[in-house]
């Protein structure tokens, strides 16, 4: 009956041990490059403080869902934007608790060296979602290839182009495959995301492909990359503590020499 007992005391023990282990492991949603790897850049340094990360791989396009139901504590994969459309659509409470770099659009061609050269009537690929397609158009017209309707900026649509001097065949495409049609369409013309257009690992095409950048200003700034988290663990001290070490010169450096081709810290 003793021996017993003290089994289950034990057992009672390592229950609590479990728990208070999974108390503090913070659970960091991402997707695409370079978030696992910021997400590991700090771990050992979050260890120090007896905090715990785990990065949980996940699709972009749900990757909020899970942390509006509570089965992740935050994600690092989008801008302020693509936040507030989840939530208006799902009566969620998603909030940005701090901006970690500007991923800057930009216009790719292997083919043409300038706006100039950019022919009438040639496809143009853009993302098709409602939060990224907007930002297309308006590089697009920063760059005096189109004109929207007055008073467009973030809630943009296709049918908003008021002019199209060049005629630009416009066909809109996930974030996801973007990159990959622009270059089995012979890298002609595309509006994505650097990361997306170049990794590491994967690179679909050079650095002289950019024929141009987003210019960063009062507006492309709110585009900044972000942790997200929900308004009921903002005020968490892992949380706090995550941010602390996400906002560090560590970071910052790492960003600047890893990243430096496509992003700028924003903190």
């Amino acid at each position: 009956m003793k021996k017993i007992f003290l089994l289950t005391i034990a057992s009672l023990i390592m229950v609590l041990i479990g728990c208070a282990e999974s108390k503090d492991t913070l659970k960091i949603g991402v997707n695409f490059y370079p978030m696992p790897e910021i997400v590991e850049l700090i771990r050992e340094d979050l260890l120090t403080e007896g905090i715990e990360i785990e990065a949980v791989q996940m699709d972009y396009n749900i990757l909020n869902t899970p942390l509006h139901q509570g089965e992740i504590d935050g994600n690092l994969i989008q801008h302020q934007y693509f936040m507030n459309f989840f939530n208006q659509a799902n009566d969620a409470n998603l909030v940005v608790a701090t901006p970690v770099y500007h991923s800057l659009f930009a216009l790719y061609s292997g083919v043409y060296d300038t706006i100039n050269d950019i022919p009438n009537g040639e496809t143009i690929y853009i993302p098709e979602d409602v939060v990224n397609l907007p930002r297309a158009l308006l590089l697009l017209e920063s760059l005096g290839l189109i004109e929207l309707a007055e008073g467009k900026t973030t809630n943009a649509t296709l049918t908003d182009v008021q002019s199209n001097p060049k005629n630009l065949n416009f066909v809109t495409r996930s974030l996801g495959t973007t990159a990959q049609s622009y270059h089995t369409n012979d890298r002609k013309l595309a509006v994505m995301y650097p990361s997306y257009a170049r990794t590491p690992d994967n690179q679909l095409m050079d650095a002289s492909d950019v024929l141009a950048y987003e210019e960063l200003n009062e507006l492309t700034e709110t585009y900044a990359i972000s942790f997200v988290v929900r308004q009921d663990n903002l005020d968490d001290p892992r949380i706090v503590k995550f941010i602390e070490h996400l906002t560090s010169e560590k970071v910052r450096a790492w960003i600047e020499a890893n990243y430096g081709w496509a992003a700028i810290p924003a903190f």
